[in-house]
């Protein structure tokens, strides 16, 4: 008889690890600390080997009547494409890419890409990219709106969708701070849970053996 996974930690608390994230205690809003781990592992791993950094907000969705896999071929096809792109151009990005279904038919992912700033200055460039190989990933030839640029929130206010971080301004403590909230919203647990038996919901870069 096989063990039943023990279910992901749940933290409701305003930080972690000393790092503002986004939680509701009173409405249930909580985050996943398996995920917020995932998320830490990464930007630290990033600000370390680099001394600029961009970190870039962005959602993938699929188009209004497209049939999509229950699977998570199709993005993990799309992510193996990007990063190859991105490391073609010198770049040595990290990422977390986390799967979700609430109301919606179709699944959707929410990815934070944090790449060398010294070759990606801005976010638009990496956007594109994105738009351009997820429409081809999914075999449709126009892929506008297929990305959110994560631009507003959805009661439809302006957020920024990328945080630059440079170790050498006296601020890069607080900005790192405000990168990793906005991160955090990967973490949420309230849409977890939903995916198809032996579905990953987190897809993630690999970490040298010695940041594990």
């Amino acid at each position: 008889m096989s063990k039943k996974k023990p279910k992901e930690k749940v933290t409701f608390q305003p930080t972690y690890n000393d790092k503002p994230i986004l939680t509701d205690k009173w409405k249930g809003y909580g985050c996943r600390e398996d995920i917020l781990n995932k998320i830490e592992e990464r930007m630290d791993h990033a600000t370390e080997k680099h001394c600029k950094v961009l970190c870039t907000r962005m959602d993938l969705r699929y188009p209004q009547g497209y049939q999509a896999p229950r699977d998570n071929k199709q993005v993990s096809s799309f992510l193996a494409k990007y990063i190859r792109n991105l490391k073609r151009n010198g770049n040595s990005p990290q990422y977390v890419c986390v799967r979700e279904q609430s109301r919606e038919k179709h699944q959707h992912y929410h990815l934070m890409l944090i790449t060398n700033q010294k070759k990606h200055q801005y976010p638009h460039k990496l956007i594109d990219k994105a738009e351009e190989l997820w429409a081809s990933t999914l075999r449709v030839q126009n892929g506008k709106g297929l990305v959110d640029h994560c631009t507003k929130s959805r009661t439809g206010q302006k957020q920024p969708n990328s945080y630059r971080l440079n170790r050498n301004d006296h601020d890069f403590e607080q900005m790192k701070d405000k990168a990793f909230e906005r991160a955090s919203y990967l973490a949420k647990e309230n849409t977890k849970g939903s995916q198809p038996k032996h579905q990953r919901e987190v897809l993630c870069s690999r970490l040298p053996k010695d940041k594990k």
